[in-house]
């Protein structure tokens, strides 16, 4: 066995400069491969390394209030121009207090401790020192931050004792330690401080983009010289080596420089990770160590590399193996099979069942069959090229007056069927995954469900939290903002349960849009209906009983005001009383309240959370201040992108390398026409055309199974099929560059070797 092996060792790399061509075709592409799914692992290891960041740094509260720490904590999400800031107050400090990672100590009243990225932003942005007019006497540490980006500031506050009724809140219970499990942060409007656990999922998503186009990629690279090769075998096999023999020797050939394209791509990986601080995707950064993948991971990976590459060579050298006289005098190909239509057929066919099955009410059934019938049809494209390439071939050699070089393209079509789908298998599953992808990412980035709401004219509402009193007379002075005190009052209607609101005319018509030629009044009642359809309320007749607090009766006017809401605040009532009315002095006591604040914009807001963070550390405005948190719909976007980008440069590598392959391959085969006469010109568009009609084919192919899944998931999603298909229609564009790119890198080639030697007319 030893010298079979020593055989495919040497074939590796001592086979002239068409085998050493091969090699490095082949090498490269397994180290690109490599390279791009360690790095599509490494966001799990960042995701991993940011969770447990995180939990370290979350405080421990004891609920039940018993624990003697002085220590109070109070985690806050702000943001400063889209980016998301951190305060997390600490009150109640002593020498003995606990500390998170990355900090010495806690700052006192007065002073803070701030992230390297914040320091830099204090000396740069006013909006950032508006906030913070302490003194800077620290700064966090990699331990107690999730990126190198991250805004975050621990700020010392003054302890000020809670009353009965807040002493329950979180922000009231003392802290005993720190890496306690992931809770909101006050304010927030997402899971965590963009704790990253969702990227686990979102990983093999982004996996997708990568590993389907690797496979297409890698059983390219390991079918390279694929004729030569098969020649070589057949050889062997008529020297009397067994089929055995001669098996482990096309193993040890291929898995050889598999192997070694996967180790460059490992040393390729080791050399970038510790370089990939301060890099980015869209707007995520992270540490050089958190991209280590582990260690059965990264050998999991070669192993299957090398594994799935000398599987797809030895599968294909079974006609050399099993026949080796017809391959060695190059005897036609057998005819492919009908069997190859059978997966794509399926696949779609199972897609069109899940439209019709889910048509009206689309459940986890339709949802589960959409997704096979999109991973089958993928994987089915390129099984389906050879016997519509085969069928085609035929359908040109029967056309009256074929030009000579088309008629060479049908004929060597039809005599090696499955050459040519090799080609450009890897180019039709891109197309495919890119279009399916660009839907993907055309639909996430209009999904208004992920964008923030408001009112249409770009005013933003907020809750002023955090505080037992705030700067109510400051805020008014903020131009483009209203403070809104519009107050819950319990009150007994028809002798039933409900609510009124109390408060001024400004004060609704801050919350509310009034009805058409509808205008409040201070100093009068209003009944109140609601859009759409008063919220499924029975409207107030007007004349009915309304008992207030303090047995305060009243009838509901006369006057009705029909009100739509600005915001998605679920505030309603069936009456408003208005200060001025009579009675109405003595309910404020009564009323729950919730200090609102209307501003015109962001920049608005952004002014009024710097007034409150400045002068009281522990108040916040709950609400959308343009902070970019979790996975929204621009993250969302931008790593689908990233993927759709990994799977265009897999599509074009190994179509780039199936072609310059091919060239020197057909060398022979064009010297034997060259030498009876046949013109460089014809030989070059007669490649071109060997290339071109299964790529024509395949990309056709491609950009109908994704416009037909495009139409499924239009049905399921109950979208217009119009609005789903025009987010693919760059997937069109995109195919015609691809077989402009396509002929190019088949003509140049071919054109640029028309030299002749001896070496060429011999039979290899």
């Amino acid at each position: 066995m030893r010298r079979w092996i020593w055989l495919g060792l040497r074939l590796s790399i001592g086979s002239g400069r068409g085998g050493l061509l091969r090699t490095a075709l082949m090498s490269s592409g397994a180290a690109i491969g490599v390279l791009l799914v360690l790095a599509s692992f490494a966001t799990v290891s960042v995701a991993g390394a940011q969770q447990e960041r995180a939990l370290a740094r979350t405080p421990v509260w004891d609920e039940s209030g018993a624990s003697p720490a002085s220590l109070r904590v109070s985690d806050i999400e702000d943001a400063i121009g889209g980016r998301v800031l951190r305060r997390t107050v600490v009150s109640g400090v002593t020498a003995t207090s606990p500390h998170p990672p990355g900090i010495a100590a806690l700052p006192r009243p007065g002073e803070i401790v701030v992230s390297p990225a914040l320091r830099d932003l204090l000396a740069t942005d006013s909006r950032a020192a508006g906030r913070f007019p302490q003194r800077v006497v620290g700064t966090i540490g990699p331990a107690g931050l999730l990126a190198p980006d991250e805004l975050m500031a621990y700020v010392g506050a003054e302890f000020v004792p809670p009353t009965p009724e807040t002493a329950q809140a979180r922000e009231n219970q003392p802290v005993t330690s720190f890496g306690g499990p992931l809770r909101y942060a006050l304010g927030a409007q997402t899971f965590g401080p963009d704790v990253f656990t969702p990227a686990r999922l979102l990983a093999v998503a982004f996996g997708l983009f990568v590993l389907v186009p690797f496979g297409a990629f890698l059983v390219t690279c390991a079918r390279l010289s694929a004729s030569t090769r098969d020649r070589r075998i057949a050889a062997l096999r008529l020297l009397g080596v067994s089929g055995r023999q001669a098996t482990l020797v096309n193993a040890v050939e291929t898995g050889v420089v598999t192997a070694g394209g996967a180790l460059l791509g490992l040393s390729a990986y080791a050399l970038l990770g510790p370089l990939s601080e301060g890099w980015r995707i869209g707007r995520l950064y992270w540490y050089a160590a958190d991209v280590s993948v582990p260690a059965a991971v990264i050998g999991g990976v070669l192993a299957l590399t090398v594994a799935y590459a000398v599987a797809v060579g030895v599968s294909a050298t079974w006609a050399a193996r099993t026949n080796p006289l017809a391959v060695r005098r190059d005897a036609p190909g057998s005819r492919p099979g009908l069997w190859r239509l059978g997966p794509l057929l399926a696949g779609l066919g199972g897609a069109a069942l899940a439209a019709v099955l889910g048509r009206d009410d689309p459940g986890r059934t339709e949802a589960f069959l959409f997704a096979g019938s999109l991973l089958l049809t993928g994987l089915a494209l390129p099984l389906a090229l050879p016997i519509l390439g085969y069928g085609a071939a035929g359908l040109l050699a029967r056309l009256p007056r074929t030009p000579v070089w088309l008629e060479l393209a049908a004929a060597r079509l039809r005599h090696a069927p499955g050459v040519a789908p090799r080609l450009v298998a890897a180019l039709t599953v891109m197309i495919y995954v890119v279009g399916l992808g660009s839907l993907g990412v055309g639909l996430v980035a209009n999904d208004r469900e992920l964008l923030p709401t408001g009112d249409q004219s770009g005013a933003q509402m907020y809750q002023i939290l955090g505080a037992e009193t705030m700067p109510t007379d400051d805020l008014r002075q903020i131009p483009g903002t209203q403070l809104v005190d519009l107050r819950n009052l319990e009150a007994t209607v028809a002798g039933q349960p409900d609510n009124v609101l109390l408060g001024t005319c400004a004060d609704l018509t801050g919350m509310f849009r009034l009805g058409a030629g509808e205008s409040c009044v201070d100093g009068r009642n209003y009944r109140l209906e609601f859009e759409p359809a008063n919220w499924g309320r029975r409207p107030l007749d007007p004349g009915t009983e309304v008992v207030l607090e303090g047995g305060i009766q009243t009838p509901a006017p006369e006057q009705v005001l029909h009100l739509d809401m600005r915001f998605s605040l679920g505030q309603s009532g069936t009456m408003l009383v208005t200060r001025q009315a009579p009675g109405a002095e003595t309910l404020y006591g009564a009323a729950s309240s919730r200090p609102l604040l209307v501003t015109s914009d962001r920049s608005t807001a952004d002014r009024a959370a710097q007034l409150i963070a400045a002068r009281y550390p522990a108040g916040y405005l709950s609400g959308d201040l343009g902070g970019q948190r979790g996975f929204d719909g621009n993250l969302l976007v931008t790593l689908l992108v990233a993927g759709l980008t990994v799977s265009f440069v897999l599509g074009i590598g190994a179509f780039a390398a199936a072609a310059v392959d091919r060239t020197m391959e057909r060398r022979r085969d064009n010297a034997t026409l060259a030498v009876v006469g046949t013109s460089p010109r014809t030989i070059t568009a007669g490649e071109v055309g060997f290339g071109a009609l299964p790529l024509v084919i395949g990309l056709v192919l491609a950009s109908l199974a994704t416009v037909t899944l495009a139409g499924v998931l239009a049905v399921l999603s109950d979208l217009a099929v119009r609005q789903v298909l025009d987010r693919i229609a760059p997937t069109l564009g995109l195919a015609a560059g691809a077989l402009a790119a396509g002929l190019v890198l088949i003509a140049v080639p071919a054109w640029l070797t028309q030299r002749i030697t001896a070496e060429q007319l011999r039979r290899p």
